[in-house]
């Protein structure tokens, strides 16, 4: 009995053992197995997100290129849907805008050529008016000579020339040759020098430069200085005449008349013989006679109460 007790006891302990050695290598083999698919499940779940990715790109391209369809499709309806609004109305946007664009076109080159046309127009106008300008500003030389009756140049002479509007331009030069410059136009040409009768002459300048010669004449004159007087206090008031001696029956030529003044006055004239009166009111009429001879002279009439 006591053997069959131990002997249970026995295979008891051997079955109890055998379990443990069981349950150990169980345990180390799903150990082992829990490492195993612990490593495999990273790889795996790599593999899961690799692939995840791969269709949300392939979803997403297919979106893409769904919406992009559909776009396509959407404006192709939306044109449709014009052409046919288009056609149904009779105004088109297409027509609006190739009218918008012609429109837009044809100002511009409106506005282009109105450009162009006025940027000629202002051009010819400046153009014209610098030539104008031009022309009006443009001067000629005009180169005067005085000499006397023998061909000499006179010196000191002083020339003035006067245009038919405008201030006089005068010079005065030491060899009897001046020179201007003038603008086109009619001038009057003037020279004066002592001793010389003056001499003038006219000059047209019309586009180029221009000369003239001017001669002086010997000046035969000279002064005669008459003095009016009532017992020595000059007469304000007279009248002096100079006449031309008379020459047999005929009368002399009156020269000059002036009145005086201060009591005297004064008249340029050649050798000869010359009659002076003197007339005042409320005096009687005086005179005398007077030669000139290449040379100034001076005589004094005395007045008398009337």
């Amino acid at each position: 009995m006591r053997r069959n007790v131990r002997q249970q006891h026995t295979e008891t302990r051997t079955v109890q053992q055998s379990v443990q050695i069981l349950l150990t290598v169980s345990g180390i083999v799903l150990l082992v197995l829990g490492l195993v698919l612990a490593a495999s499940g990273a790889s795996v779940n790599n593999a899961i997100s690799s692939v995840t990715d791969e269709w949300d790109d392939s979803g997403d391209t297919d979106d893409t290129e769904s919406t992009d369809e559909e776009s396509d499709g959407d404006g192709d309806d939306a044109s449709d849907t014009d052409d046919g609004g288009d056609a149904d109305d009779g105004d088109t946007t297409g027509d609006s805008d190739a009218d918008e664009d012609n429109d837009s076109d044809d100002d511009s080159d409106a506005d282009d050529g109105d450009t162009t046309d006025d940027s000629d127009a202002d051009e010819n106008n400046d153009s014209d008016a610098d030539d104008d300008e031009d022309a009006h500003d443009e001067t000629h030389t005009l180169t005067t000579i005085v000499t006397d009756d023998d061909g000499d140049v006179v010196d000191d002479v002083t020339i003035t020339v006067t245009p038919e509007t405008g201030p006089s331009e005068e010079r005065t030069v030491d060899d009897g040759e001046a020179e201007f410059e003038l603008e086109d136009g009619e001038y009057d040409v003037t020279a004066e020098a002592d001793d010389y009768e003056p001499a003038a002459d006219d000059v047209e300048i019309d586009g180029d430069d221009e000369s003239i010669m001017l001669e002086l004449e010997d000046d035969d004159t000279h002064t005669l200085t008459v003095t009016v007087e009532d017992d020595g206090d000059a007469v304000d008031d007279a009248t002096v005449t100079v006449t031309e001696e008379s020459s047999g029956l005929l009368p002399g030529e009156e020269i000059d008349e002036r009145d005086v003044d201060d009591g005297e006055a004064e008249f340029e004239l050649e050798d000869g013989e010359y009659d002076v009166t003197a007339e005042a009111d409320d005096y009687e009429p005086a005179d005398d006679d007077v030669e000139i001879d290449g040379d100034d002279a001076s005589i004094t009439l005395e007045l008398e109460d009337d």
